[in-house]
C-alpha cells in the first residue's frame, strides 16, 4: 500500500523513516541515495525525504515486483512421503 504523501510549499513527499518497516529497508537498499533530499520545514531539518513521483515509482516497479516475486505457490495436491 502507498503511503499518503506530505505537502511543503508544493513539494509531495515522503520521509522513509514514516514508511511502515518492510518499505523503510527495502527502499533504503534499492533507491539511489541522490533521490533523498533535505526538506528544511520550519526550524526542523527533514534529511530522509523522497518525492512523491519517485516513491510511486519504486513502489510500482520495485517493491511490488519484489513482493510479489517471493510469493511462492505450492500445489495443494502434492503430500509429503513419510
Amino acid at each position: 500500500m502507498l503511503a499518503a504523501p506530505e505537502n511543503y510549499k508544493g513539494i509531495k513527499f515522503i520521509r522513509i523513516s514514516s514508511l511502515p518497516m518492510e518499505q523503510k529497508n527495502k527502499i533504503r537498499n534499492s533507491i539511489n541515495p541522490k533521490a533523498i533530499i533535505k526538506i528544511l520545514k520550519g526550524d526542523m531539518l527533514l534529511n530522509d525525504c523522497i518525492q512523491y513521483k519517485h516513491y510511486e515509482t519504486w513502489h510500482q516497479s520495485i517493491y511490488t515486483q519484489t513482493k510479489s516475486a517471493t510469493i511462492v505457490k505450492v500445489p495443494t495436491d502434492l503430500a509429503i512421503a513419510s
